[in-house]
């Protein structure tokens, strides 16, 4: 009835909140470290939202591959935003996150020509010859050194690419084969519901490749003697349980279910 539901909208605000994204203005705001990054995604799919943005190619611009063993949830997340955006893109994005091996390596070669040119000029000073030819014959060796810098840096360049293009395509693999477990519980509207049967409707009901619903599921009190439904669910890395639930509170199950939210994920 209006008056029951109007009742349990008021318990609703007792109930303990789902927890809120960030907001959109500090969204893109570039994280302080990739360990603050990793503690951020520990309940998302994505850096803002329930899909893919521009939140995510910056963020993702940012840091380097993470360590799959120290920050499972930014390792997840970075795999998974390098796929979205295919090869080439994902390439070019660790290419923009610091200094590159390759400009590290051409420095040598920069340096080693200042006193190379300081010699040069302290010849200078005592040369009383022709200052024509004397210009000619240092103009040689200088093109010669720039020629070979070039060709140093080109080789450079070029493996540094192959190094990149082997990494990402390692990734890919990875990603294919690698599944998420997620904690959920789910909180309905009226106390007299029968969860067992909501449970097998939401397992039956909601079903997509790469997402499998847990065999069983536990009823824990809430209050007011209203219970809700902790159970798990294991997807794949191309799969948003962020979207998942938007489309169960909106679109199939808006008028048997309060909330629904994702306590933690984890990689198995």
């Amino acid at each position: 009835s209006a008056a029951s539901r109007r009742q349990h909208a008021a318990i609703k605000h007792e109930l303990p909140a789902a927890t809120n994204p960030l907001p959109t203005s500090t969204m893109i705001k570039p994280f302080p470290s990739v360990e603050a990054l990793n503690t951020h995604l520990a309940d998302k799919s994505y850096v803002m939202g329930f899909s893919f943005s521009a939140g995510d190619v910056q963020t993702f611009k940012q840091f380097p591959v993470p360590d799959k063993a120290t920050l499972p949830h930014a390792y997840r997340w970075y795999i998974h935003i390098a796929a979205l955006q295919g090869m080439p893109a994902a390439m070019a994005a660790m290419s923009s996150a610091g200094p590159s091996a390759k400009t590290k390596a051409a420095a040598p070669a920069k340096k080693a020509a200042k006193p190379a040119a300081a010699e040069e000029e302290d010849d200078d000073e005592f040369d009383f010859g022709d200052d024509d030819e004397e210009e000619e014959e240092k103009a040689e060796p200088a093109n010669d050194r720039k020629a070979k810098a070039a060709a140093l840096k080109a080789k450079r360049d070029a493996e540094t690419e192959e190094k990149k293009k082997i990494a990402m395509e390692r990734l890919a693999k990875k990603e294919a084969k690698q599944r998420s477990l997620c904690n959920l519980e789910v909180k309905p509207w009226e106390e007299e519901q029968d969860l067992m049967e909501l449970f097998a409707k939401i397992k039956s009901t909601v079903v997509k490749p790469g997402l499998a619903w847990g065999e069983n599921c536990s009823l824990k009190p809430v209050a007011y003697g209203i219970k809700k439904i902790c159970m798990t669910a294991v997807i794949n890395m191309d799969i948003s349980m962020d979207e998942v639930i938007e489309e169960i509170l909106e679109d199939v199950f808006p008028d048997e279910i309060q909330s629904m939210e994702m306590l933690n994920m984890s990689l198995l």
